[in-house]
């Protein structure tokens, strides 16, 4: 994987990715590109997002041309704080996992304020009427980008 940044970026790409942000995912349709929003998991060098088959036209999309670009940013405009990353790569559809669903929904479930441990086959809960599979999204090319501007506009 090709990492690329502009000179400001110095941040780490793990650290990056293991904050429970939303991927903005790209992908190819014969009318032309679709935007999905999803939860990931940053495991295996790879992004792992849950996806109920049939669901919506993600997984047709993939089948019919695998490639994919992902877009991330953490921004705080009280801080002026804006990091961005984006990756290029291919994606695949591969089998359910309930261990990796149950680390991927704990990434965000334990932000609610009330949140207590979840039950040991916390991915399972995600089963809806159709079957569960995830969309794994192989990067070869990312680009980290620091864009905060409170030093700039503040002067300190």
């Amino acid at each position: 994987m090709e990492v690329l940044r502009n000179p400001e970026a110095k941040f780490d790409l793990g650290e990056f990715l293991e904050r429970p942000l939303v991927a903005h995912v790209a992908s190819l349709s014969e009318d032309g590109a679709r935007n999905s929003l999803f939860w990931y998991l940053w495991e295996d060098d790879a992004l792992w997002i849950i996806l109920e088959e049939g669901f919506n036209t993600v997984q047709e999309r993939i089948r019919a041309d695998p490639r994919v670009a992902v877009g991330f940013a953490d921004f705080d405009p009280a801080k002026g704080f804006l990091q961005h990353v984006s990756l290029r790569g291919t994606a695949s559809l591969e089998p359910w996992d309930d261990a990796r669903a149950g680390r991927l929904l704990h990434r965000y479930y334990c932000q609610l304020q009330d949140y207590r441990e979840a039950a040991p086959h916390l991915g399972e809960k995600v089963g809806g009427r159709l079957p569960m599979i995830f969309l794994r999204i192989h990067p070869e090319s990312v680009f980290l980008r620091e864009h905060s501007y409170a030093a700039r506009v503040l002067g300190k």
